[in-house]
């Protein structure tokens, strides 16, 4: 993608290390590249995504929370995508599907293949 222009992990370790500010004007021009480089009727959406990300990284003072908070963001991201394709959210499918049968069901009692030999003698 547009990592052959990238620095190597230990440069951009230095890098945060040295200069967060330089890391993160980095990081903005790359993700500003990538979205560009998209399809221009995805462009608006991906800008929409971003400014989401953005948001979330700024509401944590950790690096660990900004992470968690964006993960969870992908994660429902995931569920609504799993709702439009399936038509029904994940929670509720796996109510539906472990819902007890045993409510509704008669059980029926079989002889033992000892008893039915018992039977036919």
């Amino acid at each position: 993608m547009f990592t052959s222009n990238w620095p190597s992990f230990d440069e951009l370790k230095k890098i945060a290390e040295e200069d967060p500010e330089a890391l993160e004007r980095f990081r903005q021009q790359q993700v500003n590249a990538i979205i560009e480089s998209a399809p221009e009727h995805t462009q608006r959406r991906l800008r929409g995504i971003q400014f989401q990300v953005n948001c979330r990284r700024r509401l944590h003072k950790s690096a660990l929370g900004s992470c968690i908070s964006i993960s969870k963001m992908m994660q429902e991201s995931v569920q609504q995508l799993n709702e439009a394709l399936n038509g029904s959210p994940i929670e509720k499918q796996v109510k539906r599907d472990a819902t007890p049968l045993a409510k509704t069901g008669r059980i029926l009692s079989f002889p033992s293949p000892a008893e039915d030999q018992i039977s036919t003698s």
